[in-house]
């Protein structure tokens, strides 16, 4: 195989399980070139990856002109087989527009999506349910490959960011906090008391908040410690931030994903989803810890919980 359509529009967390396929891919086909559909609010972070050569733009508001568009585009050049992750009716008519012999798509697909695609993943071994990236990797066999998946996503060099932010002192180190989700019920509300706990530590140096939409702290903060970055970075920001980052502490999030799939020392926050089908990727990764709120209620966590998994990490890596 010389060329692969992957057709993954959204979300962020679901594009990053996506780009780890899409990894473990090019692990295996070093010369392949992997082509990507994705809406356009996350296309930044897809261009900036290290395996996908090509993005197109799928702009879900923009009307159905804008959709034709974009299926003729597809049309121009010809894959050798085509992905669709997605599962739905619009990624199945994208499926269906590509020029390949071979339209892959999922087994537990929607909106008629599965009869639009000439193959069909296997599910899973097991009852389930499965976490996403178990399912997205079963497009691995039906490539003829090696169904593994590992972490490590490659970007681009792009640190515009993490250059830009003070320099740390000798023998401290830098906490990054997502404070945010894009569902209320998923936002845990003990962010500033633990960013005031966290600043106490002697091991601490820095401790940044980021996110999509402005965030301010109720409490007050030492300005000479705390950055506040939320609303100031773009998407295709955040790895090269997370890189610098000795610990992250997360909803969850896309952002959460994104921190996992790089690698990175982690606290993850849980009350309504299961950790299980949509937790940080692999779930035994040592650098991670996943807290899982009693009930499924986010104010069930407190602030020690949180603290104790941040200090433990700290002192480990």
């Amino acid at each position: 195989m010389k060329r692969i359509l992957i057709i993954k529009p959204s979300s962020m967390g679901d594009i990053i399980h996506g780009l780890l396929v899409a990894e473990a891919i090019q692990a295996q086909l070093p010369q392949v070139q992997i082509d990507w559909v994705v809406r356009e609010e996350f296309l930044p972070l897809v261009d900036a990856s290290s395996v996908v050569a090509r993005c197109f733009s799928f702009r879900r508001t923009a009307g159905l002109a804008a959709f034709f568009r974009l299926l003729r585009q597809l049309r121009v050049e010809p894959y050798d087989a085509v992905l669709d992750m997605q599962g739905l009716a619009r990624s199945g008519i994208m499926a269906m527009a590509a020029r390949s012999p071979r339209k892959i798509g999922r087994f537990d697909a929607r909106e008629g999506a599965k009869w639009m695609c000439r193959e069909l993943i296997a599910q899973p071994d097991g009852p389930g349910p499965w976490h996403a990236v178990e399912i997205l990797g079963r497009f691995l066999p039906a490539l003829g490959l090696e169904q593994k998946v590992q972490p490590g996503l490659r970007f681009k060099p792009s640190n515009a960011f993490a250059d830009r932010l003070p320099p740390l002192a000798a023998g401290r180190k830098r906490i990054i906090v997502f404070p945010e989700s894009r569902r209320a019920e998923k936002n845990w509300n003990g962010y500033d008391a633990l960013s005031q706990q966290l600043l106490r530590l002697d091991q601490v140096g820095q401790v940044i908040w980021c996110g999509h939409l402005l965030c301010e702290p109720e409490l007050e903060m030492p300005e000479a410690s705390f950055i506040n970055l939320t609303a100031q970075t773009g998407i295709d920001d955040l790895p090269g931030l997370l890189e610098s980052a000795h610990c992250v502490v997360s909803n969850d999030s896309g952002p959460m994903h994104l921190a996992a799939a790089l690698g990175r020392p982690l606290v993850a926050l849980f009350g309504p989803t299961p950790p299980q089908q949509f937790g940080p990727y692999p779930p035994e990764q040592q650098k991670q810890r996943v807290i899982t709120a009693a009930d499924g209620e986010l104010p069930n966590i407190t602030i020690e919980q949180v603290l104790d998994a941040v200090q433990t990490i700290l002192t480990q890596y």
